[in-house]
């Protein structure tokens, strides 16, 4: 994600800055205790279930033993759920300082709609993002159009996901292998740039193939932190995917 061209993601703070902050709103529904992990120095995050691809991820992983060798392939070859709608926070580090930002995922087939929250929980910065294009704007009805880069969706959610984990280079893969988090069978991924130093830790979660947590360091120093923070296998608001000027993209 942070190796990729900026180019597309400049253009759109450029558009946000010239507009006023929306608010979106997305009611979250109360989960059950149960599906609330607890997360490794990183608080917790409640996951909602789907049994079936569950089951499917857990039949697979029976059969495999995961290593260094396999664990991008076991990544690529999870089932996940094919609309579902997400939080998650992005914790940069910078030496005495940090910085959180906070984002929002729809996923309706093959259509994914992304927001940033800006500290008042309004929407700062938006991404439709179709088979061939994805759209960008800020808070008025003005938005520009890029066309698709492959594996984007990352670069314009401004958050990691398991397909990092798959654009790795193999040489760069120090460890994989499963790992149990609060109950949940993880797939744990660590990683190292050869250039700049920074060691990467990567949780994948078995029932859905989705990437829960990451963090990387450099000479021990954080550099960043991810959770998901919430997740609900439910199809998202056809509305949510209609640009700002009400006009259905392409």
């Amino acid at each position: 994600m942070k190796k990729r061209s900026t180019t597309a993601l400049l253009a759109a703070l450029a558009v946000v800055a010239a507009g006023v902050f929306v608010s979106l709103f997305l009611s979250f529904s109360n989960q059950d205790p149960a599906h609330v992990i607890t997360l490794p120095g990183q608080g917790s995050a409640v996951i909602d279930t789907a049994p079936e691809i569950e089951e499917e991820n857990r039949q697979m992983m029976q059969q495999l033993t995961v290593d260094a060798t396999n664990v991008q392939s076991v990544i690529a070859s999870l089932s996940r759920p094919e609309n579902y709608q997400s939080q998650s926070e992005l914790t940069y580090f910078y030496r005495d300082t940090q910085h959180t930002v906070r984002s929002q995922l729809w996923k309706l087939g093959n259509r994914i709609r992304t927001s940033q929250l800006a500290e008042d929980g309004s929407s700062s910065e938006n991404a439709i993002l179709t088979d061939a294009w994805v759209y960008l704007w800020g808070g008025d009805s003005s938005y520009v159009r890029f066309a698709r880069e492959e594996q984007d969706a990352d670069l314009y959610s401004r958050t990691p996901n398991y397909e990092d984990v798959l654009q790795l280079s193999s040489t760069d893969i120090l460890a994989g292998e499963i790992r149990e988090i609060d109950g949940r069978m993880c797939i744990s991924v660590t990683s190292k740039d050869p250039l700049t130093g920074e060691q990467e830790n990567w949780c994948v979660l078995v029932e859905n193939g989705l990437l829960l947590y990451a963090d990387g360091t450099l000479d021990g120093v954080p550099t960043y932190a991810y959770r998901m923070t919430e997740l609900q296998l439910e199809q998202p608001d056809e509305a949510l995917f209609l640009l700002p000027d009400g006009t259905v993209p392409q």
